[in-house]
């Protein structure tokens, strides 16, 4: 049998509506599909290198729920990104419109005194939750984080060192967390670069890759009131047209529908991890497609082999529930 190509996943930015990622992890999981690396950018390198690490998404969902109960210390950065929520154009009012400029001048003073709206302890601190002080080689998934040096303006795919500050970089939104120091370079966000390392896969080694494109269309209606409006509004076209493009060399794109959620908005991330789901499920056919029918082949075989203890062990790993029946 013809050996199977390498699959990588390319997990991109989008901030809250990344939480769709873990939807999209639970259905390749429980299909069985095979990852062999995953590249994450952003909250892409978030999600993608806790997979990495412990390729259990039921195991994520749990700890993000967690994370942001009420109780919840370390997710106090995520509750203050929250308060920045500007932009709801069915809210009018005069209420709406004071809260609107306070928040505004809250970001900005915060902004002009210090590098960044959260600190990198903040950072750390919810990095930390999901992720174990290890080193990048020893996860269980080959994984890379995607980050741009601030200086040179270069891609810089991290594959060594420690996972917590490389997600950290990742994850480094300007002007709302802090650049992370990585020896002589200054990290931020990848997605300023690659919104969806697809090419980045593809270096590391990946021969078909399966991008997870979370990022909002242009279709919803915005507010362009001041300065503030017009710049998060150029930003969004600007991520759009770079996201569409980063996904152009991926062989399938799932794209959950996330546009009617905030960047911001994490509380909502049962209803993110459902259209995470959604998306998948309807591109499962597409995949195993691209997989071709030896793979299906080989499945099948290996469970007829199996004793009750092992296809107990295989259902909680991910294989297909149909393949068990």
């Amino acid at each position: 049998m013809r050996k199977r190509d390498k699959i990588g996943l390319a997990l991109g930015g989008g901030g809250a509506r990344g939480v769709a990622h873990i939807g999209v992890l639970k259905v390749l999981e429980r299909e069985g599909i095979p990852i062999d690396l995953i590249v994450g950018s952003s909250i892409g390198a978030l999600v993608g290198g806790a997979y990495a690490v412990n390729p259990d998404a039921v195991a994520i969902e749990k700890r993000l729920s967690e994370f942001l109960s009420p109780e919840g210390e370390q997710s106090r950065g995520l509750k203050l990104l929250g308060r920045t929520r500007w932009n709801k154009p069915e809210k009018s009012g005069l209420v709406h419109r004071l809260s609107r400029i306070a928040g505004k001048e809250m970001f900005l003073s915060l902004a002009l005194l210090r590098n960044a709206l959260l600190s990198e302890n903040d950072i750390r601190e919810c990095v930390a939750a999901f992720l174990p002080d290890i080193d990048l080689e020893d996860t269980r998934i080959p994984f890379a984080a995607a980050t741009v040096d601030l200086v040179s303006g270069e891609e810089v795919v991290l594959t060594q060192g420690s996972i917590i500050p490389a997600v950290m970089a990742s994850c480094a939104v300007p002007g709302f967390m802090p650049p992370i120091r990585w020896g002589e370079r200054v990290l931020v966000d990848g997605g300023v670069v690659d919104a969806v390392p697809v090419s980045s896969a593809k270096r590391e080694g990946a021969e078909t890759v399966i991008a997870v494109d979370v990022s909002a269309c242009l279709c919803q209606p915005c507010i362009v009131e001041d300065g503030i409006d017009a710049i998060n509004r150029a930003t969004e076209i600007m991520g759009f047209h770079l996201n569409r493009r980063s996904t152009e060399g991926a062989h399938v794109v799932i794209e959950p529908v996330v546009s009617q959620f905030e960047w911001t908005d994490f509380l909502n991330y049962e209803a993110l991890i459902r259209e995470g789901e959604k998306a998948a499920e309807s591109k499962i056919e597409e995949i195993r497609h691209l997989l071709g029918p030896g793979f299906r082949r080989k499945i099948f075989r290996w469970v007829r082999k199996m004793t009750p203890r092992t296809r107990k062990e295989a259902l909680r790993m991910g294989l297909p529930h149909r393949a068990l029946e």
